[in-house]
């Protein structure tokens, strides 16, 4: 979950700007301060809060939730400045920080000619069809724009990418008031319950009391970001995605709402019965202790091992037993 989340969320947050040809990784800066206080609804439960000043961001997420049989609450603490991103975990107390790479990836796009450009572009919704195909979600690339909702007072601009929905404030990049979703299946809701366009304190940005932070091994940045970039636009990614494409449009025409039908047909809709399997069997995934399950298994599975070992000795010692039994009962000679 940890994998396929953040990836699938970088698809939808750099999507819209791929789609109109923008530098995808230049996130537009807010003026002004922003704090955004959330709820979380689903089967993950909890709160969070967002707060915006300028060229920070910052994140704070305490959440509790049910997966394979177990219920866990995490407590996340994360900011992002224009040379850094640090990244705690409260419960654990530990915590990250590394370079911000978007600068010097937003850096790099600016470097390439327009060829390249539009390959990157054109790469990037390659790849955001065949994560959203391999998810379930729909199309990420074309959201489709919704109505202009209201949360908390404020006013979004909805845009859906599959089974995904992101409400998006007017005038405020980047700081959504309602997401929902369903991945891997889990229901996931966020909503907006307050916002401040107070100025906080400088406080709000200082690191959290009792988290000591350790550098990330990663080294060289720039030269990171750079290579990165270019191998989003090269032909030879281009290469490599259009052949999954074919593959993947040379599969059997039995598709479903999960992805395209095969040879360009259309996505067949499940059926209720089918939903309703489908739903089913997400909960029957998520009340299933894995824990549980693997512990008993490896008990099992230990056990038996023990007992084959002791029943070896003992029939060794048995073994052993009947051998000295024979040396002592000699034939008598006569």
């Amino acid at each position: 979950m940890r994998t396929a989340v953040p990836a699938l969320a970088l698809a939808l947050v750099l999507a819209p700007s791929a789609a109109a040809q923008q530098n995808p990784f230049k996130l537009p800066r807010n003026h002004g301060s922003l704090q955004v206080d959330y709820a979380f609804a689903g089967n993950v439960q909890g709160t969070g809060q967002r707060i915006v000043s300028g060229d920070r961001i910052l994140d704070h997420q305490t959440t509790t939730g049910k997966f394979f049989g177990k219920t866990s609450t995490q407590d996340t603490w994360t900011l992002i400045t224009p040379d850094s991103m640090y990244s705690a975990d409260l419960v654990k107390k530990t915590g990250m920080r590394s370079a911000n790479m978007l600068p010097a990836m937003a850096k790099a796009y600016d470097g390439l000619d327009g060829a390249g450009k539009a390959r990157l572009h054109q790469n990037m919704q390659d790849m955001s069809q065949m994560i959203s195909r391999a998810f379930g979600t729909g199309t990420i690339v074309t959201g489709e724009k919704g109505e202009t909702r209201t949360y908390a007072g404020e006013k979004c601009e909805e845009r859906t990418f599959g089974s995904f929905s992101i409400c998006t404030m007017q005038g405020a990049a980047g700081v959504p008031l309602h997401v929902s979703g369903s991945l891997f299946c889990v229901d996931f809701e966020q909503t907006a319950t307050a916002v401040s366009r107070a100025a906080p304190p400088a406080s709000a940005f200082e690191p959290p009391a009792g988290v000591a932070f350790r550098e990330s091994p990663m080294v060289n940045a720039d030269s990171l970001a750079r290579g990165y970039v270019t191998y989003l636009a090269s032909q030879e990614l281009s290469d490599s995605l259009a052949k999954a494409k074919e593959q993947m449009a040379a599969a059997p025409a039995n598709g479903t709402a999960t992805g395209t039908g095969g040879a360009g047909q259309p996505a067949r809709q499940p059926t209720a019965e089918e939903r309703a399997q489908a739903r089913q069997a997400c909960e029957a995934l998520k009340n299933f202790d894995l824990g549980k399950a693997m512990g008993d298994a490896t008990n099992r599975v230990v056990g038996d091992a023990v007992k084959e070992a002791l029943k070896e000795k003992q029939n060794q010692v048995e073994s052993g037993a009947k051998e000295k039994i024979k040396g002592l009962i000699r034939r008598p000679h006569f």
